[in-house]
């Protein structure tokens, strides 16, 4: 008499239970990962914005700015020329003296969005905690403005996925942009 042989009901179940796993592994790994891709995509993005912004400035002897605005749980920018030698102000853009050179952007790269994370983390300028209301700051307003001398108004933005954070520092006199990234457990300086 021979002997089929087979598999039992408990040892498949054992065999469904670790495909199972396994395939939750890797899909919470491969979610992790498109975050961290969205969160570079994203930041290269406005840092490539800003540094564009002031070689415009640069390229066309005025004053340029980028101008953040929050839209309905997201944000946009939209590039202003000077055009009246005083600075692009947010005034003189409701008036239309200062002119768009672009159309206006969305902000798209879920889940990364202008914000801070849920969970209080140091600001790597101050050691405060960042704030919730400000993920945007260039001196008093959501401009940041670049001189025809290259120069920059001083402030940062702050992109977050929920978990980690990148902070894009945009320095005055020198308009070096600095990138610092947060990772749970401390900032480092990006590329």
């Amino acid at each position: 008499m021979e002997h089929q042989k087979g598999q039992s009901l408990a040892e498949l179940v054992v065999v469904l239970a670790i495909i199972g796993l396994a395939l939750g592994a890797t899909a919470t790994t491969a979610g992790s990962a498109r975050k961290r891709i969205a969160l570079a995509a994203a930041t290269s993005e406005l840092r490539a914005v800003f540094m564009s912004t002031r070689a415009l400035a640069v390229a066309h002897d005025r004053n340029v700015a980028i101008r953040f605005q929050p839209a309905g749980g997201q944000w946009s920018w939209t590039i202003y020329e000077d055009g009246d030698r005083d600075g692009v102000r947010n005034d003189d853009i409701v008036r239309g003296v200062d002119f768009p050179l672009a159309r206006t952007r969305l902000f798209q790269y879920p889940p990364v969005r202008i914000g801070v994370p849920q969970i209080p983390i140091p600001d790597p300028a101050t050691g405060n905690p960042l704030s919730l209301r400000l993920p945007v700051r260039f001196g008093t307003s959501m401009l940041c403005s670049f001189s025809r001398a290259g120069e920059a108004t001083n402030g940062s933005i702050v992109l977050t996925d929920g978990e980690s954070a990148t902070v894009i520092q945009v320095g005055g006199t020198s308009a070096l942009i600095q990138v610092w990234q947060w990772r749970g457990n401390g900032w480092r300086k990006g590329v």
